[in-house]
């Protein structure tokens, strides 16, 4: 170590001189070094800036049910503004989400979720981003309010059949087991899916589109395709889902309320959803008799209709009470009538066998008139079904033709008695074996034995005729009738 002059002290050892080619080295070590510190740090706050960013959605992931996932916002969450990246990292964590065990999606559903969006946002991307801002805004806009009327604009009826079925709402078509609800409703579809019109519909739709068919009793390949054909729908706008294949591929039950039917109208986006009938896709624990219950469980299925401005056509089964019509044809719960915005219902007219369509409630407009109609046998491509006839139109309601079949059947029992009294009163002694009045009558008149017998049980009870029994060859005993000593027959009196 060196002395410090005038201080006694060493100095410290002076450094060794570098060579320029060590000098070079170092300092390109240096700035090597450096730009691998800022390196990493770039990486460092490009991870950082990307957790960041990435936080917001796992957390939306975290709050939201693994079976709501499947939705545009989810979608516009993971592909809309994101690298490639980005994109995969996002997906891979909402696949590890909905795929979770319990979590009721399948790979099926996740890879038909993600093809319809893609398809959506591609078509109409403003439609899409449209839709995807609505479901944010119901799970995380502001609460609901009540509207003020001054800011709401008039808005017109929109139909998808004039003065028929309305957008936006649930009508319903109400009919016996076997009336052929069905080939009118392929009439519908016919008219829905190609624009055309006929009798049944006179006035085009508004606007063409596609069906969701939701079937409870009517098999794809075996009924549903020749019948649709028959009636000359496109059946390129018409998709079927059945409530048993639906269970087979989900083993479980579809219900109108069910966040699958939702998506399928995300997916196919139809103009009219067909549900036939309404008994095959409820829950198992709704009764049908409670108007809260049915109306909490159509309220899904009415959200559907305001969202896509679609229409869903209920089909239901009238129930077995006699002398009743319109509301109190419904089976179960006269709720559905309420809810329902347009009802339609279909029965026989007992005088010429028709079958009719009435309209009989209609909150937007006039009823529109009776449609009568027959099924008549078609062959579709070698393969035998039928299809609906138009035959005309009346002004008689589904009341005018309930009351016609309880006076007719009055009618045909009055016909009897008189001729039971005529055949009594043309009798030598005014009385006859019963056994042959009945022969007599019957093949006078034609009546049937039924309504023989209520006729006969009627002038019985009213003292008209007697019945009493007689000895007869051999021991035995038999019945007879007569004309009471006062009987009024074709305006006269018989002594």
């Amino acid at each position: 170590m060196a002395v410090c002059r005038g201080t006694g002290t060493r100095s410290p050892a002076l450094p060794r001189l570098w060579t320029s080619q060590q000098i070079r080295s170092a300092r390109s070590s240096l700035r090597t070094r450096r730009r691998n510190t800022r390196r990493r740090g770039r990486d460092n706050l490009r991870e950082d800036e990307r957790a960041k960013k990435l936080q917001p959605f796992l957390q939306y992931l975290n709050q939201t049910p693994a079976a709501e996932l499947l939705n545009d916002y989810t979608y516009q969450l993971i592909y809309i503004g994101r690298d490639s990246e980005e994109q995969l990292e996002r997906l891979q964590y909402l696949q590890d989400k909905v795929t979770e065990p319990g979590s009721g999606v399948n790979w099926r559903r996740f890879d038909v979720w993600r093809a319809g969006c893609a398809k959506r946002a591609a078509d109409d991307p403003a439609a899409f981003d449209e839709s995807a801002d609505c479901w944010h805004d119901r799970h995380f806009g502001k609460p609901s309010a009540p509207v003020c009327l001054l800011d709401v604009k008039p808005q017109e009826i929109q139909w998808l059949v004039p003065g028929l079925i309305p957008l936006g709402e649930i009508s319903l078509l109400g009919a016996d087991g076997g009336t052929g609800k069905g080939f009118w409703a392929a009439q519908l579809i016919a008219c829905v899916t190609t624009g055309k019109t006929s009798g049944f519909f006179p006035v085009p739709p508004a606007q063409t589109g596609r069906v969701l068919v939701l079937s409870g009793e009517d098999d794809p390949g075996k009924v549903l395709t020749t019948r649709y054909m028959a009636a000359g729908a496109d059946m390129s706008k018409v998709h079927v889902m059945t409530a048993d294949q639906y269970f087979i591929e989900n083993d479980k039950i579809l219900c109108v309320n069910d966040k699958a039917l939702a998506d399928f109208v995300d997916t196919i986006e139809p103009i009219l959803v067909l549900v036939d009938p309404l008994q095959s896709f409820l829950p198992g624990n709704v009764d049908m008799g409670s108007r809260n219950q049915i109306r909490r469980t159509l309220t899904p299925l009415q959200a559907i209709n305001i969202k896509h401005n679609c229409a869903t056509l209920i089909v239901m089964h009238t129930n077995k009470k006699q002398g009743v019509s319109g509301r109190g044809r419904l089976a179960d719960s006269s709720d559905i009538w309420d809810i329902a915005r347009s009802v339609l219902i279909m029965g026989y007219s007992k005088n010429d066998g028709k079958i009719y369509v009435s309209h009989e409630k209609s909150n937007y407009s006039e009823k529109q008139q009776t449609v009568l109609m027959h099924i008549e046998n078609a062959t579709v491509e070698g393969i035998k079904t039928a299809r609906a006839v138009f035959d005309g139109c009346t002004d008689k309601k589904d009341a005018d033709f309930i009351e016609e079949r309880r006076f007719r059947i009055a009618q045909t029992k009055d016909d009897t008695a008189a001729a039971i009294l005529n055949v009594l009163a043309e009798s030598q002694l005014g009385s006859m074996a019963s056994g042959e009045l009945r022969a007599a009558v019957t093949k006078e008149i034609g009546c049937s034995q039924r309504t023989y017998e209520r006729a006969y049980h009627s002038l019985v009870e009213s003292g008209e005729i007697e019945k009493f029994q007689l000895n007869q060859k051999g021991g035995l005993r038999g019945w007879f009738s007569r004309l009471t000593r006062q009987s009024e027959i074709d305006g006269e009196v018989t002594e």
